[in-house]
């Protein structure tokens, strides 16, 4: 690895994530005819093997309670041009899902919480396998750039987020899981070791499917500090589960700016619909970065280091019609604008304590915004050497966030099941977030959206 492995970074005082955030994304693969399970043995890639579950408990446990072996990715051939397209397709992403996600009919009253960074990095390391109409309709709904784009900058941001830090824990591991005896494919073990630090091992899907499931599981939930403690269901591997691809972050932190615990109050809350309720109330008066027009309240609470914060989008009108038409007009660009216009001044700020969980049916989602040849018996993925169909049979995603005085924590998991397929005024602004509202975890140095949601109830 070279040493100037972070150049793209080496003039700004970037960080990483200053909330407690946690994602773990996972891609199982399997197959649905034995016979085609042709044994051979597998690359030589694959460095790390717990064929049988039972048989390696130990092995496996003293592993999932050893602290991470950070490997850095090849990001030698990274640009801050490449890294802006990485995380340009994030963000168009976010906001896609987003609207996505609000258009469903029973979503009227319910909060939106979920994490695009998890989804496009899950989907990245598949789509490195993707071929044909499959690979083109997965890269124009997650808008990646051209594959040499995307992996090398997706290995810088990788090596970024891996770098450690006084003031928050933040650490990213890819991990790759292969049916022992099957060969996967060179080309593909060595893009997802070389550009994701992926871990590969080798499990016995076959002969002990559940047993494989709680290793997995019991990796992530390390990694994500028991954040996401079974991120794979019961029955979700199979004896015909042929690999699984997973992607864990975890990070922790608190807000600059505290808010006193005294300073919290009960205030009714007005929802989308239904009467109000009384909730918690924080409260400070101190400087934000801040911003309005005739639509909205824009302001920016910064997390410890000034690396990463929340930026909430209030509404000025409680009416329904009020957030309908902010998330109709939402869009990337709406969003570098509000960036780029905060200003800072004294804001008197009233944010409510909340705790939103959230788990959605991706499958449904991503194949109405552009992709439903993934789901379907003609998707290609070549992800091993022998001649195995294979389709994703379900995508998963979940995800938890709860911000309160001290700061914030977050979590988000993205599992994909595959099958075989034979402006500033002189007085204090006031902000009071008594009705619904978005919120975006960012980085400052790129504008990453790594977490979107919406408090309809908090």
């Amino acid at each position: 690895m070279q040493n100037n492995q972070y150049r793209f970074i080496k003039n700004s005082n970037y960080n990483r994530l200053m909330s407690a955030l946690a994602i773990s994304s996972l891609l199982l693969v399997v197959t649905g005819c034995d016979s085609t399970m042709k044994e051979s043995k597998p690359t030589d890639s694959v460095v790390n093997t717990a064929s049988n579950p039972d048989k390696n408990k130990n092995n496996a446990d003293a592993k999932a309670d050893s602290p991470v072996d950070f490997i850095a990715a090849d990001d030698a051939a990274s640009t801050s041009d490449g890294i802006t397209q990485v995380i340009n397709g994030n963000n168009q992403f976010a906001i896609d899902m987003y609207q996505q996600i609000n258009g469903q009919p029973d979503q009227a009253d319910k909060n939106v919480f979920f994490s695009p960074y998890s989804l496009s990095t899950a989907m990245a390391m598949l789509y490195a396998a993707a071929e044909g109409e499959t690979k083109q309709q997965i890269q124009k709904t997650f808008y990646y750039p051209s594959m040499d784009i995307l992996n090398h900058n997706s290995a810088a941001l990788y090596n970024q987020f891996n770098k450690p830090n006084p003031d928050y824990k933040l650490a990213t591991v890819n991990d790759l899981w292969v049916q022992q005896g099957l060969t996967p494919n060179k080309a593909y073990v060595d893009t997802v070791q070389r550009y994701y630090g992926g871990q590969v091992t080798t499990l016995d899907f076959k002969g002990s499917p559940d047993p494989s499931r709680l290793i997995i599981n019991k990796k992530i939930a390390q990694h994500t500090n028991q954040l996401i403690p079974e991120l794979l269901p019961k029955g979700s591997i199979e004896p015909i589960t042929v690999a699984v691809l997973t992607n864990a972050v975890y990070f922790k932190g608190d807000w600059k700016m505290p808010f006193e615990a005294n300073s919290t109050y009960e205030q009714p809350f007005y929802p989308l619909t239904g009467k109000s309720s009384d909730v918690r109330m924080m409260n400070m008066q101190t400087d934000f970065g801040y911003h309005e027009d005739k639509q909205v309240q824009v302001v920016q609470l910064p997390y410890k280091g000034d690396d990463l914060s929340m930026l909430v989008v209030l509404p000025k009108s409680k009416d329904k019609a009020a957030m309908q038409q902010l998330v109709r007009d939402l869009s990337a660009d709406k969003i570098k604008e509000w960036n780029n216009d905060l200003v800072t001044q004294e804001v008197n700020i009233s944010l409510p304590k909340f705790k939103l969980a959230e788990r959605y049916d991706m499958k449904g989602l991503l194949s109405d915004m552009g992709m439903p040849s993934a789901f379907k018996d003609k998707a290609k993925f070549k992800l091993f050497d022998e001649p195995l169909a294979i389709k994703i049979d379900d995508v998963y995603h979940q995800a938890v966030v709860i911000v309160d005085e001290k700061g914030t924590e977050a979590a988000a998991a993205t599992a994909i099941v595959a099958v075989d397929a034979s402006a500033p005024i002189s007085q204090p602004v006031e902000f009071t977030a008594d009705h619904p509202f978005i919120f975006m975890i960012k980085d400052n140095t790129t504008d990453a959206i790594l977490f979107l949601g919406q408090v309809n109830k908090p």
